[in-house]
């Protein structure tokens, strides 16, 4: 039986959309949840977290179970299709204000943070925005306190990275990881990984 779980892949099961459609579910991979409005669906991804967004900020189209997302201050940001998530890693800030969405100072939670370029820092592909300078300061000084789960930048797998977790600085930005596998394939080729590229 464990076996038979094991090897035999995410487990589908039949769910009722709004519209009173049935579709498939499978559990242990991204996909739409089913509990949202047919069209305005949020993306559950394979840690449970669900996506803030139902429409991709790049491109304006539906999101896409299948994309890899960005995680800004711990919450995934879903995308449309590949080339998505690099364009907005670039400038979050942009895009996240056309979200008009909010969220928390990873530092200070009670706060709002606020979506400024003089107030980010990037772990791994992670992205962190803070509600005040002295919030990042905190945040720079021993971010693995704050940042408790981080995207491994290979394998994307997310983990909770401890002082013991395979780590390097490459360009002056901290990569931890899940796995010394990762990170010997982080360090073979650092510009591949080093920050999300088109279609990746």
């Amino acid at each position: 039986m464990a076996l038979a779980t094991l090897f035999g892949g995410p487990r589908r099961v039949a769910a009722q959309t709004g519209d009173g459609e049935t579709t498939d579910i499978q559990f242990g991979l991204p996909n739409y949840v089913v509990t949202d409005p047919p069209g305005r669906a949020r993306v559950m991804y394979a840690d449970s977290s669900v996506s803030v967004n139902t429409i991709c900020p790049v491109r304006k189209a539906r999101v896409d179970p299948n994309r890899n997302p960005v995680y800004v201050n711990g919450k995934p940001i879903a995308f449309c299709c590949s080339p998505c998530p690099s364009v907005f890693s670039q400038d979050p800030e942009r895009y996240l204000r056309e979200l008009k969405i909010t969220l928390r100072c990873p530092v200070r939670p009670s706060r709002r943070a606020i979506f400024d370029s003089s107030l980010r820092v990037t772990v791994n592909q992670d992205i962190f925005f803070f509600s005040s300078p002295s919030a990042m300061k905190l945040f720079r000084k021993d971010p693995l306190r704050y940042a408790t789960v981080l995207t491994d930048p290979v394998s994307r797998i997310r983990f909770h990275p401890t002082k013991r977790s395979p780590h390097v600085a490459f360009r002056g930005r901290d990569y931890w990881f899940a796995a010394d596998s990762t990170l010997v394939r982080f360090q073979a080729q650092p510009e591949r990984f080093y920050e999300r590229l088109m279609g990746t």
